[in-house]
């Protein structure tokens, strides 16, 4: 990518180190393969490093085992997407019936709106975005259609149903496929409050896939910055990021938001803080020139972009597999950060409240 030059810190996993340069691949023995293919799997971003590497390493040069997963990748990865369409198609034939239009959200989104970068994404379910006065018509035709809820606990539907920005999660009754029906991006009780009639509003038709939408690229990437550093999860932080550095690579070809109106929708959408978090760590950790700038416009504006106290928790989350890190610091971190998503995502009494009764039902915290 033409704004990233980052050298070589040995004090950095190797996977990240191949993300901002693949052509550092060709010096990789077999033995430091197999630790970037351990990395990568890891992170979830297995055949989308591999085919970074392809893309200045001609595979025949590669280790056999290495180009082995690369196929085997491949594979798995034209599968995902038959399957997705298929499910896609009929969940528009479904919701058309009430007269509401699919707007894909994250991995899906990326999928069929024809992302280069999600080719070998991996995404555990779909997610879509509806008005909100539309749930429950789009329940009863989802129930209708075979997707039913997986939260049968009455607390569970309660949580879901009066604080949060989806529906109870949906599975199909046959083929296991896992629904989410959003009516925000964020919960109700959070404390940013996107506006979802906004980005309802500026919903586009997705490139790759008729009848069927996806959010406009400044709200497309504001959404993935808001998951990631609002959600409170580590496992697939990298992966995330990842997300929210290909997403601005694509301005090079002129599909997606340019900086201000990053910068613009982000007081639009109360989401400027969360915008100086992606910039600074896309910085940090990839080394992007789009995220310095961004940065550098934000705190023109008076937002604060220095975030170094929250370093140790993200540094954790998007660099803790490096074997320099302590297991026991790692621990502690990766618990910091999910305190601090679900503290954004409730107020502290109600926050409180729910932990003390996930505990008491053994559940982890």
């Amino acid at each position: 990518m033409s704004d990233q030059s980052v050298a070589v810190d040995n004090r950095v996993p190797l996977l990240v180190q191949i993300l901002r340069q693949p052509e550092g691949a060709a010096a990789l023995d077999e033995a430091a393969w197999g630790l970037l293919i351990r990395q990568a799997r890891t992170a979830n971003v297995l055949g989308r490093t591999l085919s970074a590497v392809d893309s200045c390493i001609p595979v025949a040069n590669w280790p056999l085992r290495a180009q082995q997963i690369y196929l085997a990748e491949e594979n798995l990865a034209e599968h995902r997407l038959r399957s997705l369409r298929w499910e896609v198609e009929g969940l528009s034939r479904v919701l058309a019936v009430a007269d509401v239009r699919v707007i894909l959200l994250k991995g899906a989104a990326y999928a069929l709106n024809d992302c280069a970068f999600a080719n070998y994404r991996h995404f555990g379910d779909i997610d879509i975005l509806v008005p909100r006065q539309k749930l429950s018509d789009v329940e009863r035709l989802l129930n209708g259609n075979g997707w039913l809820t997986t939260k049968l606990d009455a607390y569970d539907q309660h949580y879901y149903r009066t604080w949060m920005h989806e529906l109870p999660p949906m599975q199909h009754l046959h083929r296991g496929t896992n629904l989410d029906v959003h009516h925000a991006i964020l919960p109700l009780t959070a404390r940013y409050k996107p506006n979802s009639t906004l980005l309802i509003e500026a919903a586009q038709a997705a490139r790759g896939f008729s009848g069927v939408d996806v959010l406009s690229p400044a709200d497309t990437f504001l959404h993935a910055a808001a998951h990631l550093f609002c959600e409170g999860e580590y496992e697939n932080a990298l992966r995330n990021l990842l997300d929210l550095r290909d997403l601005l690579s694509e301005s090079a070809n002129g599909r997606q938001a340019t900086v201000a109106e990053l910068v613009n929708r982000s007081v639009d959408l109360d989401l400027t803080p969360i915008l100086a978090l992606a910039a600074r760590y896309l910085e940090r950790v990839f080394g992007l020139e789009t995220a310095a700038k961004i940065s550098e416009a934000l705190s023109r504006r008076g937002v604060e972009t220095n975030h170094v106290l929250q370093d140790w928790v993200f540094d954790a989350a998007f660099l803790g597999f490096h074997p320099s890190k302590q297991p026991a610091l790692l621990g502690l971190a990766r618990q910091a950060l999910y305190l601090r998503g679900h503290y954004l995502r409730m107020p502290l009494g109600l926050l409180a409240l729910h932990l003390v009764r996930k505990a008491w039902r053994g559940e982890a915290v």
